[in-house]
């Protein structure tokens, strides 16, 4: 996942920007679905609360797109017991970084 994903490096980083992502890292991790692209995401927190659905829907229908298949975004927050996380944590490459 992680050579398909630095094959489009320049349009991700396109995306992250437009819709004010402060962090995104893929997650290269045999856990989770083989078949889909999984991001690590953090967005800018001076988003307004109103923005913020808006920002990760597109995010991830501009994702979908561009790999065309589907991508799934993932908060720290997402994970839910600290092995995963920490699992995570030690698999996932940054990618942008603001």
């Amino acid at each position: 996942m992680v050579i398909e994903v630095a094959k489009h490096i320049d349009q991700v980083k396109e995306l992250c920007a437009k819709h004010k992502v402060k962090e995104l890292s893929v997650i290269d991790n045999n856990s989770l679905r083989q078949d889909q692209i999984h991001f690590l995401i953090r967005f800018n927190p001076d988003i307004p609360t109103v923005h913020y659905a808006d920002n990760y829907c597109q995010l991830q229908d501009g994702f979908n797109t561009l790999f065309g298949k589907e991508v799934t975004l993932w908060f720290e927050k997402s994970f839910p017991d600290l092995q995963q996380l920490e699992e995570v944590q030690k698999s996932k490459r940054l990618l942008f970084e603001i």
